[in-house]
């Protein structure tokens, strides 16, 4: 048997086992009581590109780092979207938005974090999409930085664009003149960030 056989045969195996767990993680998760999450799995499931495949990765990464749900606040989460149907479709569609815009396999856990503080009530859907779109827009090496709050502050004007930092100013007298001085800090979205990513409870 010739190697690119072997290798053509590998790959098919791997993708077979890919979609055997990831249906496992479904049907076992949060997700399968999301609509249109679930059926893009489904659909990416069918698609053969690689893009379908990355698809798939970044969902089953995300699903791995929802195993801190308890059977309760699952079982919460799950009766408050039942109750507002049109919630419940709109996270269905933010979710596979989200997911597959990651453009960093590192983002995956952290958007991970940001959702089980969705299902724990720590933060509303709006709060949500607001983080989620700033850690898609940003680096994710600076937010890392971020997270760990990183004396070196050099990276914060790297996150102004996700709304995660901003510019402010203010004017130092110097002979009778006011002198502006800009910098940039942690934005109140910034801060709820950090927060919310180092708190573990």
């Amino acid at each position: 048997m010739k190697n690119s056989e072997i290798t053509s045969q590998s790959l098919e195996l791997f993708t077979d086992i890919a979609e055997v767990v990831m249906d496992s993680l479904i049907e076992n998760g949060l997700l399968k009581d999301i609509p249109f999450v679930s059926l893009a799995v489904k659909v990416a499931n069918i698609g053969k590109t690689v893009t379908d495949r990355i698809f798939l990765t970044k969902i089953k990464k995300f699903l791995l780092y929802l195993d801190k749900v308890t059977p309760t606040e699952k079982q919460n989460f799950i009766k408050s979207l039942d109750d507002e149907p049109e919630k419940k479709s709109k996270l269905g569609e933010c979710l596979v938005l989200i997911i597959d815009r990651i453009d960093d396999l590192g983002k995956t856990q952290i958007l991970a974090e940001l959702f089980l503080n969705l299902i724990k009530e720590k933060i509303n859907l709006e709060t949500f999409r607001r983080l989620a779109s700033a850690v898609n827009s940003a680096f994710v090496e600076d937010l890392k930085k971020l997270i760990n709050n990183t004396n070196n502050n050099d990276y914060l004007g790297n996150l102004i664009g996700s709304g995660l930092t901003e510019v402010s100013s203010t004017g130092i007298p110097i002979g009778g003149y006011d002198v502006v001085h800009i910098n940039v800090r942690i934005s109140a979205l910034g801060k709820l960030f950090v927060r919310l990513m180092n708190d573990k409870n």
